[in-house]
């Protein structure tokens, strides 16, 4: 159900919606939208939604044409923030002001950077990119010109791109990779098995080990350049040589002019170590320092994917808790409408009594078919999280009720996240490698100093041969490189500027995040109270709009708002546990403990 209040004054018309929006309340919603909707720039338009519990599909739809129309629309609820902000941000504009507005970008961006502006990017298409637009054209002007276009149009393509990778790394930690096949019990899953197959089985978290793998492989190859390079062999040589190839065919020596054929056997060994290399040895310590912060960083995605099954397990739980709710509203309906049926065939009720609980009935039972389907679908999410096996049944064996938490002060948390949290250790290891890569391109202009040697051998058969050797050791400077070096020192100084404002925004990040949490908590916890006042409250009132008529003092309407009004506020209230639990599960999260105090946090068993 849907309940739509409107009211207007001059300066300002307010909408206040209450209840869910769903088909088929979007259409009433639309057509009371364009019959009283007044597009005036001088009047405020206030769409309040902190009613709403549940939007679809085409609610979305509905709230992005009223966006586009003037509507402010306000909430506080998680949920319908997170509805919100997607309606906000998709479909801006026509087709034909975001293409205008893309060529735009281009050609701001190619100016900015042909005319000196310093561009940092990190992804292959991104720097390919801004390359061409920095390389000066040649040829004719068109050429020139067309040639600028391209590449404003291939930069802002890769910024677009590398948004979408960004986007597809994030959206990693929902996938997973099933483990094996399915069984035919159902499985009873509790929280802490979901976390833990979700660890090991969850797509994002198998990346990222991966990625701590290649980041041990480039250390070993870093540290292969300071160790000695052994090698050792053998062979059987059969040769025949023409010494007219060298020029010797015209001497009168008695020597012939073909040698051979002729054999010989060798078997050699040979060594080669590098003495001092300043920059090898400081790509070697900022290999090993960024393997490092690929193992914080592969810590940092257990902790998201962490937050992700929990709160797909929640989703789950407040799924089924709207089933038994919406369950009780059916028999709640079904109950008042087989009485107002009796009281119609007993001929003291009016024929619109029955119909008036039957379309109540009706719509319960929509309302519970739906909460079924989100019910199936939130299954599916975290089976899809954790990598059960596909097709596989399995219920929740764990509850989590309301439980509150030991209250931190925000300078308490704030000094456990910049302490706990993976990401923000793996940012400043990466700010220290990038220091240490920098010094190792400043270290290319230092000498080198380097032994080689070998022993072999040799002779026409192994035991007719001797030995020989060669020994060799230098030092190289290198005295002019054309610039490589500069280029080096240059690109390697702004990584180091990029690493170290990534790692500044990531500290305000946390910041944000810590204290986002405790607001987000505060409120959680006060709204759960209210709610189950509301709660309270309804059910009285609908126990007493039922004596009343039953004696016959009302008539079935004041029954029907009165569940309407329970319904709300059984929504209002398993939306406010929801915004709680997972509130706590934010804030562990924030404070980078999420993988190893989830539990503490949730108050599961």
């Amino acid at each position: 159900m849907l309940k739509i209040s409107f009211s207007e004054i001059p300066t300002e018309e307010k909408w206040i919606l209450v209840g869910r929006l769903t088909e088929p309340w979007v259409r009433e919603l639309r057509t009371s939208w364009k019959r009283n909707h007044r597009t005036a720039k001088e009047r405020a338009c206030i769409v309040d939604l902190n009613e709403i519990t549940f939007v679809d599909k085409s609610g979305e739809r509905l709230l992005r044409v009223m966006a586009r129309e003037g509507a402010q629309c306000i909430a506080s609820g998680i949920y319908i923030k997170h509805i919100l902000e997607n309606v906000t941000t998709k479909g801006k504009g026509s087709a034909l002001n975001r293409l205008t507005g893309f060529f735009f970008a281009a050609v701001i961006a190619a100016f900015a950077v042909r005319f000196g502006a310093q561009c940092i990017a990190t992804g292959v298409y991104i720097k390919h990119g801004f390359e061409r637009l920095a390389i000066k054209g040649k040829g004719s002007v068109l050429n020139r010109l067309t040639g600028f276009f391209f590449a404003a149009v291939v930069a802002v393509f890769a910024v677009l791109i590398g948004a979408a990778t960004a986007k597809a790394q994030n959206t990693a930690v929902t996938g997973s990779v099933p483990s094996g096949p399915a069984s035919d019990q159902a499985l009873e899953l509790t929280l802490r098995d979901a976390i833990k197959m979700a660890l090991r089985y969850n797509l994002g978290a198998i990346e990222s080990g991966e990625n701590v793998q290649i980041a041990r492989g480039q250390r070993l190859l870093a540290l292969s350049n300071l160790l000695p390079q052994v090698s050792a062999g053998a062979s059987e040589n059969l040769q025949q040589v023409n010494l007219a190839t060298f020029g010797l065919n015209g001497l009168r020596t008695g020597i012939p002019t073909v040698v051979g054929p002729f054999s010989y056997s060798s078997v050699d060994a040979s060594i080669s170590q590098t003495l001092f290399s300043y920059q090898s040895i400081q790509r070697f310590r900022a290999a090993r320092t960024a393997e490092q912060a690929a193992q914080l960083s592969y810590q940092d995605i257990l902790d998201v994917v962490t937050l992700t099954v929990g709160n797909a397990y929640l989703q789950i739980i407040e799924a089924s808790s709207r089933i038994r709710a919406q369950e009780a509203q059916v028999q709640n309906a079904r109950a008042l409408y087989d009485r107002a049926v009796d009281q119609v065939q007993a001929g003291t009720a009016p024929r619109i009594e029955a119909t008036r609980t039957e379309v109540q009935l009706h719509t319960e039972e929509y309302n519970l078919s739906i909460a079924r389907n989100n019910f199936g679908v939130a299954k599916l999410a975290l089976g899809r999280a954790i990598g059960l096996p596909l097709g596989q049944q399995f219920e929740l064996a764990d509850t989590l009720p309301y439980s509150d938490i030991a209250p931190l002060t925000t300078a308490e948390a704030l000094d456990i996240a910049y302490k706990a949290r993976s990401d923000f250790r793996s940012a400043l290891n990466s700010q220290k490698s990038a220091a240490q890569t920098l010094s190792a391109a400043k270290g290319e202009r230092y000498p080198t100093v380097a032994v080689n040697g070998d022993y072999g051998d040799i002779g026409p058969t192994f035991g007719h041969s001797h030995g020989d050797f060669t020994f060799q050791a230098g030092i190289r400077v290198p005295l002019f490189t054309g610039g490589r070096i500069k280029g080096d020192i240059t690109q390697a100084a702004a990584e180091l500027r990029q690493r170290k404002a990534e790692t500044e925004n990531l500290r305000g990040q946390i910041d944000y995040d810590v204290r986002t949490a405790f607001l987000n908590l505060n409120a959680a916890k006060e709204q759960v109270a209210v709610a189950k006042q509301n709660v309270e409250l309804a059910n009285e009132s609908l126990a007493r709009s039922k004596d009343r008529f039953t004696s016959g003092v009302t008539d079935s309407v004041e029954v029907v708002q009165a569940e309407q009004a329970l319904a709300s506020a059984n929504d209002q209230y398993i939306t406010s546990l929801y915004n709680h639990n997972f509130s706590k599960l934010s804030l562990a999260r924030a404070l980078g403990v999420a993988r190893t105090n989830y539990e503490q946090y949730l108050g599961a068993k």
